[in-house]
């Protein structure tokens, strides 16, 4: 099967082609001298190829050019020969090419000259709405020029708690939401502001604190307990307080620890947009809310020798910027950590680009992009930040 990143056009998506000339009705007007066209020879090598169902510009380039990111040149080649001959696809937009189509591939002995004549059209804007730890950990900067180059697009990334992203994405404002609270994305679908939501990835939660363990939790299973002595001791207990995934898993933990909880609004800015939260959190000045992302809460924690809740990735990542707070508990099932992706949907807000947060979705999900995930953090941290978790990815194993 084609790699998944490309995408053939169905029904759905509107593509512009220069001349619609069906090739039955094409024979039957040659013959009486109508719509009769001079179409140069073929040169040696070329190729005229009709676009099969799930063919993509980059894998037919890596089979007949040896590289993918010649795909370019079939474009060149076939504008070129569609000026000719309207029988030949105009290709206005490489990422979609629909079955049956007539495309030039070039020689590759002539796909150099066609790449440096080919002039693309400007970057599409995709508008991603995320957590601070995807972006936190530094796995967007990692994996996002890949689908920026091959589908001449700019990904512009807003960072903050999954509850503001998807707010985000039920106004419209974005394209695409990358969040970690399966309930919340679940009622973000069932409310018809989602469509589409795929798995992506997991990783896990990690209590952290200083060395010294004032709490004395370090090794402990149960995290309601944990927490509970963290209450206990009133040892200094740092939140993000900012309706994140992690924020609303650290209450679903509260609960566990069977404290009385206190229900609490807040405002907070991201941003420079303003939102009211509601959740719930222990008594006691010891808890602290910060409002913030995982990163900074992380910096806040460090500086105050504090505990927190953070996801493993972030806490890896900025363990190289020098943080001295160390993992306390782990491993338990209740710190399971999955990720989902979820495209806006474009019956609520028109004016999405649906077509290229689908592409988007495809991609991350395709097993090349989950590869990337996979390896991502094992150069310096001898482990995985995020573990690949589509269902292109584990049909794979």
């Amino acid at each position: 099967m084609a790699d998944s990143r490309w995408q053939i056009a169905d029904g759905r998506w509107q593509i512009r082609l220069r001349l619609f000339v069906s090739i039955p009705l094409l024979s039957l007007l040659l013959p009486l001298g109508l719509g009769a066209v001079e179409s140069a020879p073929l040169r040696a090598g070329e190729i005229v190829y009709t676009v099969q169902k799930d063919d993509n510009l980059w894998s037919l380039a890596e089979k007949y050019l040896g590289n993918g990111a010649a795909y370019t040149a079939i474009v060149a080649a076939t504008n070129a020969r569609n000026a000719q001959d309207p029988t030949f696809a105009e290709i206005a937009n490489p990422r979609i090419i629909q079955p049956g189509w007539r495309i030039l591939i070039p020689a590759p002995e002539d796909a150099g000259a066609l790449i440096v004549s080919y002039k693309p059209p400007e970057p599409e804007k995709l508008t991603l709405a995320t957590t601070t730890s995807t972006e936190n950990s530094g796995l967007l900067a990692h994996i996002l020029p890949d689908f920026e180059a091959k589908y001449n697009a700019k990904v512009e990334v807003i960072a903050v708690g999954t509850g503001q992203a998807l707010k985000l994405g039920e106004d419209g404002n974005c394209d695409v939401v990358l969040v970690h609270a399966r309930s919340k994305e679940e009622a973000f679908v069932e409310a018809g502001y989602g469509v589409n939501r795929k798995d992506l990835m997991y990783n896990d939660f990690v209590i952290v604190g200083p060395a010294s363990d004032p709490a004395g939790v370090k090794g402990m299973t149960d995290v309601g307990a944990a927490l509970a002595r963290i209450a206990k001791t009133q040892s200094q207990f740092v939140s993000r307080g900012d309706d994140s995934g992690t924020h609303i898993k650290e209450q679903f933990l509260w609960k566990e620890s069977g404290l009385e909880l206190q229900e609490t609004t807040s405002i907070i800015t991201k941003k420079g947009q303003d939102s009211e939260i509601t959740y719930l959190r222990p008594s006691g000045g010891w808890y602290i809310s910060a409002g913030q992302g995982m990163g900074a809460v992380l910096t806040m924690a460090d500086e105050l020798q504090a505990y927190t809740l953070t996801d493993r990735g972030t806490y890896l990542a900025r363990t190289l910027g020098g943080i001295d707070l160390v993992i306390l508990v782990e491993g338990a099932p209740r710190l399971f950590n999955p990720y989902g992706i979820i495209a806006v949907n474009p019956q609520r807000h028109p004016h999405v680009n649906f077509d290229l947060a689908m592409s988007f979705i495809n991609w991350f999900t395709s097993v090349p992009t989950q590869k990337m995930i996979g390896e991502f953090g094992k150069d310096r941290f001898g482990q995985p930040l995020f573990v690949p978790d589509s269902e292109a990815w584990r049909a794979a194993q």
